[in-house]
């Protein structure tokens, strides 16, 4: 298949079921992943390519390529679709973030063009977003198959900045948890509403007052279709918090969520993003990237040579 993600060094195009894992579990879902275009920015900057050397360049570089996998010879009409919709849901998530930066007391003009881009101009680095179309299709009828899943996709946390959901109007399953440690079910909604979690990022960001939102999809009793696009500033960007703690009015009196036990939190986008993704991916990491190394918190280094 030509868009096969197995083939691509970015982690990017058409994942069957059984390829992708949470912390070891395989998940229940088949889907298409894409991200952030690069062509015309490379075009327009002869320095930046794509070469795994180079003093400037990072690992994490490798997921700047020019252009997704598309299956144009057969579907033409999914490149404009989703790129249409991908920009909608960007632009949303531009003013979600400004109005967290208010409430927050952050003045969201003092984000810089080097941690979020402000024009649409393609000659310009894009935001390093992503996005997802799943599936989850219901478990079969022998539920004494041990390698059935109960869940589409196990507790995490998203590693980004925010995540928006159009999910399915008649069939959920998604669950969120709460700060009491309680799961609650997310249910169906409208074509007109996105869910919308914390990611790691954002939780950064404010500096501890945002926190990333633990979440899970069972597996439905009907195939469930979902669409989260993942919001990012740039990949090279290093999050920092912006917050000034003792402005903000603290009600949380304690954590009893879901967490990853061995987890680094990185500020680098490039770095933070590329960890989740080698993380659920372990066939193509080694495949595409055997150079590099995760360490069990999920940090990536260089191999050294022994």
């Amino acid at each position: 298949m030509s868009i096969y993600y197995g083939n691509q060094v970015s982690f990017r195009g058409y994942m069957p079921m059984g390829v992708e894992n949470t912390e070891g579990k395989i998940d229940g879902r088949e889907q298409i992943e894409y991200a952030a275009e690069y062509g015309k920015w490379k075009s327009s900057n002869s320095n930046n390519n794509n070469n795994h050397s180079g003093k400037d360049q990072k690992f994490y570089h490798r997921l700047r390529v020019a252009e997704n996998p598309w299956p144009d010879a057969i579907q033409p009409t999914l490149r404009p679709a989703i790129n249409d919709y991908v920009n909608s849901v960007l632009a949303i998530g531009d003013r979600l973030r400004d109005a967290l930066c208010l409430g927050m007391g952050i003045d969201p003009s003092h984000l810089s063009d080097t941690m979020f881009r402000k024009t649409k101009c393609e000659e310009n680095e894009p935001n390093f977003w992503s996005m997802k179309l799943v599936s989850y299709p219901p478990p079969a009828n022998n539920t004494n198959d041990a390698s059935e899943t109960e869940y589409g996709v196990g507790a995490h946390a998203d590693s980004n900045f925010l995540t928006m959901i159009l999910q399915d109007d008649r069939n959920s399953g998604l669950q969120v948890q709460t700060i009491d440690g309680e799961w609650i079910d997310v249910p169906p909604t409208p074509a007109n509403v996105l869910i919308c979690n914390i990611g790691e990022l954002a939780q950064i960001f404010s500096g501890g007052y945002l926190l990333a939102t633990p979440h899970r999809v069972k597996r439905p009793q009907d195939r469930r279709i979902s669409l989260p696009v993942f919001y990012n500033p740039k990949l090279d960007h290093v999050m920092e918090s912006m917050v000034n703690p003792g402005s903000l009015t603290w009600s949380r009196k304690g954590q009893n969520q879901w967490l990853r036990k061995e987890n680094a939190l990185m500020g680098s986008v490039g770095e933070n993003s590329f960890k989740s993704l080698a993380r659920s991916h372990p066939v193509v990491f080694k495949r595409h990237h055997e150079d590099l190394q995760i360490l069990k918190d999920g940090r990536i280094q260089l191999k050294t040579n022994t």
